[in-house]
């Protein structure tokens, strides 16, 4: 060994070291708590009672322990509360891909139609959405991490959130919307939430890797009617094929993993056949 060097055990011990604190973040401490937020500004929570502000600042003190969020967090439940009061309906949306607070023309063209669905029936709509995760690399990773679990942290805060709205406003009920991994995400919420009969899902193109049955009161849409879902199915060739001959570019009008990459059938709208059909016979069905 040449005078100075640094043998490769050595060395990978100290790789060992720097990374040591970083994967036991990564497999065990607790994800960021999401952001349930409102679509359209509120009446503001000057009104609030106080029993229900309370109820609020004893939630988030359960769920943050003594760390940073809690007034963020009871300000944007009470600000969902608020607005919510004389409501037949919350209605919240989870985004694929990492869970960022957006809605894509095509999703967003879902929720309208549901909208106009229930206005229709007679009934009074919220509408909210819900971030699953923060700006910044580490909770991209963390949530990541968190989706090929099936959210074990995730998924529990935004189910106590609900309890909290459906104990404190009579006769509210609930829908979750989401999409892709969003879809994974509600699922997962559902299953913390079979015993309050006031709240239901409806999801578009959950990925194949997931493989929990789907807990009742939701319904799950694969196939948007035209085209097979190719993610949804796990047809890896069906995206290998449509990416060979393409320049990557995004077409807001076909279904797309990381934004570039094109998934065959991996787009929902409200005109599809397969999706139009399913969602107002599940609302009928049920309301």
């Amino acid at each position: 060994m040449m005078k100075g060097s640094v043998p490769k055990t050595a060395l990978w011990l100290l790789a060992l070291l720097v990374l040591f604190p970083f994967l036991c973040w990564l497999l065990f401490a607790p994800a960021a708590v999401g952001e349930l937020s409102l679509l359209d500004e509120g009446p503001g929570i000057a009104m609030v009672p106080p029993e229900v502000r309370a109820e609020a600042e004893a939630l988030a003190a359960e769920l943050f322990g003594s760390g940073p969020g809690q007034g963020a967090f009871v300000d944007g439940l009470l600000d969902v509360y608020a607005a919510a009061v004389d409501k037949d309906f919350i209605l919240i949306f989870n985004s694929g891909g990492s869970g960022k607070r957006k809605i894509g023309p095509e999703w967003g063209s879902i929720y309208q139609g549901i909208e106009s669905e229930l206005t229709a029936a007679g009934y009074a709509t919220l509408s909210t959405i819900y971030t699953r995760t923060p700006e910044g690399l580490l909770h991209t990773i963390k949530e990541t991490s968190e989706m090929f679990h099936s959210y074990p942290s995730k998924a529990e805060p935004l189910a106590a959130e609900i309890d909290f709205l459906t104990e404190n406003i009579e006769g509210i009920h609930v829908i979750l919307l989401g999409e892709s991994s969003g879809g994974i995400f509600n699922l997962e919420v559902m299953r913390h939430l079979q015993a309050n009969p006031q709240v239901y899902s409806i999801e578009t193109g959950v990925p194949f890797y997931y493989y929990a049955p789907v807990p009742g009161r939701s319904l799950v849409i694969n196939d948007n009617g035209v085209e097979p879902d190719a993610f949804s199915s796990g047809d890896f060739w069906a995206i290998v094929r449509s990416n060979l001959i393409y320049i990557p570019t995004y077409r807001p009008e076909e279904g797309h993993l990381l934004y570039f990459l094109r998934a065959p059938g991996h787009i929902y709208t409200w005109d599809h056949c397969g999706v139009r059909a399913q969602v107002a016979m599940f609302l009928y069905d049920n309301f």
